[in-house]
């Protein structure tokens, strides 16, 4: 890692919010394609941990984490508990969920973020869920020790787990901005780990990062998110670049980077679900591709009239995994 790359990056973020150990950021749920043409109910726990322990440029996950080096042994098992007594008076009577995502903003499997001592905790909680979805950096699968731990982990829920890893971009330009500490060959030797030991795999990659050419951003995208899906993960969510940590302001300004906008979503994931088809046609291959809506109204590009119909638009093309027509309402001024 170069260090006085990951120093600038630190120094130009805003002051980080005070988080508290043991008290989550809270929880989300959503349907998601099950692969097999229907939906699955999934539910989200935004935990709260030490931060992780690589400097990557794009990153805004460091807001959620707390100011200490290591996580308070417990307090990741608190939460979970926390949350589901929260749910439960939230939506009394709800549905029990089929995934449950547990994302604590860092690694999941770095011991300074989560203690293996809570795993056994960790696993009892997610009793009755059909699959645990983790994150975790592709990197440090490499290791020996990790390896060791992702396999006790996954033997404990006794349902499928499922990595989350971010693979960002293939374009050389972008890598040198992102200060990712990986390479392409970690990150697919982490896919075929993950998938020889039966474990799910999803990736995300960035729509138009720094240093990828603004003309190029949509190709670059698709071409990640195949090779994503080359290599073997089932699952690939693109995501749109954010701004907001103060690095990507300051580097925006020297290379004439200008943040993802609508259309330019758009435009990817048409391309991308219409050339899945075609590609499960030649090769059998299945792979889920989905965008990410978290920002979806910090996108430049919409308007009043036709923002919340466009964003339905893509969130409806999540769930059913083809291209929906785009006919925005008449009045819309974009």
């Amino acid at each position: 890692m170069d260090e006085s790359f990951s120093s600038k990056i630190r120094r130009l973020r805003p002051p980080k919010p005070l988080r508290r150990a043991g008290e989550s950021m809270g929880w989300t749920s959503e349907q998601e394609p099950d692969g097999q043409g229907g939906l699955v109910s999934s539910r989200t726990y935004f935990l709260v941990g030490s931060e992780c322990r690589f400097t990557c440029s794009m990153c805004d996950l460091w807001k959620y984490t707390l100011g200490e080096s290591h996580t308070p042994l417990g307090s990741i098992a608190v939460q979970i508990e926390t949350l589901h007594e929260q749910v439960s008076k939230e939506i009394p009577g709800s549905k029990h969920p089929e995934w449950i995502k547990l994302y604590n903003a860092s690694n999941f499997f770095d011991p300074a973020n989560v203690s293996p001592d809570e795993y056994d905790s960790i696993a009892k909680l997610c009793k009755g869920f059909r699959r645990v979805v983790v994150e975790n950096h592709a990197s440090m699968m490499a290791s020996k020790k990790t390896q060791d731990s992702v396999l006790r982990f996954r033997d404990l829920i006794e349902v499928p787990l499922e990595v989350a890893m971010g693979l960002e971009t293939m374009d050389p330009n972008a890598m040198k901005w992102l200060n990712k500490s990986m390479s392409l060959e970690q990150f697919q030797k982490a896919v075929e780990f993950l998938n020889g030991e039966e474990i799910f795999v999803r990736s995300f990659v960035l729509l138009q990062p720094l240093g990828t050419r603004l003309d190029e951003s949509v190709e670059w995208a698709l071409k990640s998110c195949r090779q994503a899906a080359a290599w073997g993960s089932q699952r690939v969510s693109l995501i749109p670049t954010r701004s907001g940590n103060g690095f990507v302001e300051d580097v925006a300004s020297q290379i004439g980077w200008e943040p993802p906008t609508a259309s330019q979503l758009e435009n990817a994931f048409d391309t991308l679900l219409g050339r899945s088809l075609e590609n499960q046609q030649v090769d059998n291959r299945s792979c889920i591709y989905t965008v990410d809506l978290w920002d979806w109204k910090t996108l430049a590009g919409t308007c009043e009239v036709c923002s919340q119909w466009r964003h339905d638009r893509l969130e409806r093309m999540n769930q059913l995994q083809r291209v929906l027509e785009s006919h925005p309402p008449r009045a819309c001024t974009c």
